[in-house]
């Protein structure tokens, strides 16, 4: 999945810097739902880029924000679904000359309003411990595995947050063993459900910070 969204983190800065001027129309987002997260998510890669400033490697803050919309694709409904995020994320690639040759800004209030939850400045957890624990776990290894096929840059964080998923688990599966959920698709099914609202919740950088300042 992350593999082959390394060229989000890549895309060179002159070439973002560019694309603003040199679009002759302006586009529009797709109804379908794979098309328009990609398309948003290849948006959010530019405005990242552009707004870096930077070669090299974006941020890891900046490359959690745009994966933000993978795991929304896969998290419309009520459990996670790992083959519409990685549609997004193979997509995402093959969009992203067309997208950005048009005037791909006009397009951000459009992608605000399709994505709501990446405008939420203050993510708030659930009320429920339970609850808490397991959409901050499910994120935090959704990040984890993602950053992880980054490449060097991102390998510091992949393991950072390798760590706070195991301070996590030790407060979780207990937890999850108490209401009789501990193995087998009975837990995959509570993991999905976890990371379809945790993706809801806003962008995954500020989440994982308030995963960490209320469970860490």
């Amino acid at each position: 999945m992350s593999k082959v969204y390394r060229w989000a983190a890549a895309l060179p800065v002159t070439a973002a810097l560019l694309l603003g001027g040199c679009g002759e129309k302006t586009p529009t987002l797709s109804e379908d739902p794979i098309e328009q997260a990609a398309s948003c998510g290849v948006i959010a890669a530019a405005a990242e880029r552009q707004a870096a400033g930077i070669k090299g490697d974006l941020p890891v803050a900046a490359q959690e924000r745009i994966f933000h919309y993978p795991l929304l694709a896969g998290s419309a409904g009520p459990s996670f679904d790992a083959a519409k995020a990685d549609a997004v994320f193979k997509r995402m690639p093959k969009l992203f000359d067309t997208v950005v040759k048009g005037k791909w800004q006009t397009l951000q209030p459009t992608c605000a309003t399709a994505f709501p939850a990446t405008q939420i400045k203050t993510p708030t957890l659930p009320d429920a411990k339970l609850d808490g624990l397991l959409q901050c776990y499910v994120l935090v290894d959704f990040m984890r595995k993602a950053l992880g096929g980054q490449g060097a840059s991102y390998a510091e964080a992949a393991n950072k947050y390798g760590v706070l998923g195991e301070k996590l688990d030790a407060k979780l599966s207990p937890a999850l063993a108490k209401i009789g959920v501990k193995n087998g698709d009975a837990l995959q099914a509570k993991r999905a459900e976890g990371l379809a609202a945790a993706a809801k919740l806003g962008p995954p950088p500020a989440v994982i910070d308030a995963c960490e300042a209320k469970f860490g």
